[in-house]
């Protein structure tokens, strides 16, 4: 059975997201629970996970689109578990890409959108703290 994998219904505010990044290729195998693609907004970063285990059919928007709430982005061929290879493990990972493999895969960008918001608003704060116990 083909699941359609649509971008998430969005807040009122926002009419329209960008696919920031797709993690996946077509004919690729998923399980549930992968990470699909990042949808990006003017205030926040979605990632979509796969709901089920299968392989990736049909890709339709590419990184950078355009989309709007519920337009489908790919079709994933829904497969039982007994079709499925084991999911492979952190330590095979390792094995294949080297030492730092599993860090590397699993660490998040330390200057996303909003990291560099937050990261300016402590500044900010500190500065002003300093500013009035200074005087």
């Amino acid at each position: 059975m083909n699941i359609d994998v649509k971008v998430p219904t969005l807040p009122d505010s926002i009419h329209t997201a960008d696919i920031a990044k797709l993690y996946v290729s077509e004919g690729q195998r998923v399980y549930a629970g992968d990470v699909l693609f990042d949808v990006e907004t003017e205030k926040v970063v979605l990632e979509v996970m796969a709901d089920c285990n299968g392989i990736i059919e049909n890709i339709t928007i590419a990184n950078g689109s355009h989309v709007n709430a519920e337009q489908v982005v790919m079709t994933v061929k829904q497969l039982a578990d007994s079709e499925m290879p084991a999911r492979p493990t952190a330590q095979s990972a390792n094995n294949s890409k080297g030492d730092f493999a599993e860090e590397a895969m699993f660490t998040p960008p330390l200057f996303t959108k909003f990291n560099v918001g937050l990261i300016i608003a402590l500044a900010v704060g500190a500065l002003g703290t300093l500013i009035v116990l200074g005087k």
